[in-house]
């Protein structure tokens, strides 16, 4: 399975960026070249190629879906425990 995730741009120059991922993670040299994306956009990263920029408000509602993935993986997990 592949996922892009989404983060905001910490800083750009020269067709690559840092970004910052919902969870708290950081990703250098990020090749934002295809989109040129700017510091304080929200991207979708694949690897290390950012595929599209989104708005703050797409970018908020997968922030919010990715809260719920997680909360169900920590169920998940508790459960399996308990077998």
């Amino acid at each position: 399975m592949c996922i892009a995730r989404v983060g905001r741009v910490l800083g750009a120059s020269g067709g690559r960026a840092t970004v910052e991922f919902f969870d708290g993670r950081s990703l250098e040299s990020v090749d934002v070249s295809m989109i040129g994306a700017k510091k304080g956009a929200f991207v979708e990263v694949f690897g290390n190629l950012a595929l599209s920029e989104l708005t703050a408000a797409d970018a908020r509602s997968r922030k919010k879906a990715w809260r719920e993935v997680q909360k169900a993986v920590v169920v998940a997990r508790a459960e399996a425990i308990r077998r």
